[in-house]
């Protein structure tokens, strides 16, 4: 389980997470949604043990997050990070030798699955198809805490489809997936869970089956009608009805 307890994060005054609490239970894919500045990064980085400066506590499987829990957690931030002079298959060697839990079998089949050619040089790649390369390498280790930040950035629609494709297939068996976007219409049909973040805090959330069969309508739905009242309460003075 992945436990934050009143974790407050600020950058240079400026709060980007505000007391907040939530359990992440295994066996799950949760998307982790809200607009640009909502805190989702901030959250992502606390979980993957990249943040040291916050308040509160985070727990991964019963301990605090520190360096040794980054052996079972799988993290790819919104950032492109590579070498130009590698390839694919490079960039499979070169994540055998940092992580135990590499499975170079897997990422193969996700970079034929994709259409990638594992000899061709990272450099020369479009930014869509480094952005495939580097969602493979996140989803081929055997991580039971798997952390993707927006993983669908510059990514056409076949990529989209294929990655959620992979997503699908990963057993969920005493993992834990949370998928971070703004987008979240995009990532609905492979989520379980929804949590909606605004100001740095989470101001709504839910098995999405049951948010579907009590709303009667899509959580994509939902999201917008929250975020659009949520718009009009805050320019217009008008009040949540929610």
């Amino acid at each position: 389980m992945l436990q934050l307890e009143n974790v407050s994060v600020y950058y240079g005054g400026q709060m980007a997470l505000g007391g907040l609490y939530y359990n992440f239970e295994p066996g799950h894919v949760y998307g982790l949604v809200g607009p640009n500045g909502c805190g989702k990064s901030t959250l992502m980085k606390v979980s993957a043990g990249l943040l040291k400066r916050y308040m509160g506590n985070a727990y991964w499987q019963g301990k605090k997050i520190d360096n040794s829990s980054r052996k079972s957690i799988a993290y790819l931030p919104t950032n492109l990070v590579y070498y130009r002079y590698m390839t694919p298959a490079d960039m499979g060697e070169f994540y055998s030798d940092f992580f135990s839990d590499f499975n170079r079998d897997e990422y193969r089949k996700m970079i034929e699955f994709m259409g990638l050619a594992s000899n061709m040089k990272i450099g020369s790649m479009s930014t869509g198809m480094i952005a495939k390369v580097r969602v493979a390498a996140t989803l081929a280790r055997n991580a039971e805490l798997i952390l993707l930040d927006e993983p669908l950035n510059g990514i056409d629609l076949l990529g989209q489809e294929q990655i959620r494709d992979m997503i699908r297939s990963i057993d969920k068996a005493g993992r834990i997936i949370i998928i971070a976007s703004h987008m979240f219409d995009q990532l609905e049909a492979v989520c379980d869970f929804v949590i909606m973040m605004d100001s740095g805090r989470v101001i709504f959330h839910g098995d999405i089956g049951q948010l579907r069969a009590q709303y009667d309508m899509s959580v994509s739905d939902i999201y917008r009608r929250i975020y659009a009242q949520m718009y009009q309460a805050q320019t217009l003075g008008g009040m949540m009805r929610w």
